[in-house]
């Protein structure tokens, strides 16, 4: 990853897909969802979705995905471990 004073580029990945990971809200009602961005080089970026929605991803990885977006339900405790592991 490279970094430069106005924004941060990926350019290794040439193919993407996206997870959008949804779980039960929360017993306070917040919701538990997070976008997972998988590159065809194996790495892979967890995004915390909170109250952003898809604003919660950067946009050089909204622009590779370009809304094909797999949802995929989970657990909440799948949901905990995948948000704690990022």
């Amino acid at each position: 990853m490279t970094t430069d004073t106005t924004t941060t580029h990926t350019p290794h990945i040439f193919a993407a897909v996206g997870l959008h990971l949804c779980a039960p809200n929360d017993r306070n009602g917040n919701p538990q969802r997070a976008y997972m961005v998988l590159a065809d080089d194996g790495c892979h970026w967890v995004y915390d979705e909170g109250y952003h929605g898809i604003h919660a991803v950067p946009e050089h990885h909204r622009e590779r995905i370009a809304g094909r977006w797999t949802r995929i339900n989970i657990s909440r405790a799948e949901y905990r471990r995948i948000i704690s592991d990022k």
